[in-house]
């Protein structure tokens, strides 16, 4: 899954604001109330490296990914486990994400 979202934000400002919000970045993409756990993070120049475990209900899904940031983007990539897009659905996923971080940076 690959979603690319612009930013009318300084790179470094849209780097800041991504770190603060990668938490809830997740949490409600998927339309519910998804718990966020075992959150780990890296950042390399301006490509964050990210883990973790969705929680909803009794159902843990780890995913990790990509965050990159330029001058002009917020490129999110990560492999959507199988579970995830048979019963939520990508389409699903990646608007929620698209929304969230146009609600973080701005756009």
């Amino acid at each position: 899954m690959t979603i690319i979202v612009p930013h009318h934000k300084t790179k470094q400002e849209a780097m800041a604001l991504i770190d603060r919000g990668i938490n809830d970045l997740f949490s409600g993409a998927a339309g519910g109330a998804v718990e966020i756990t075992g959150l780990t993070k890296q950042w390399a120049g301006s490509t964050m490296t990210f883990s973790l475990t969705g929680k909803l209900g009794f159902i843990s899904v780890p995913l990790s990914g990509t965050v990159e940031v330029d001058d002009q983007n917020v490129t999110v990539k990560c492999e959507l486990p199988a579970m995830v897009r048979k019963f939520i659905g990508e389409d699903k996923l990646v608007t929620g994400i698209q929304k969230k971080i146009s609600g973080l940076v701005g756009a």
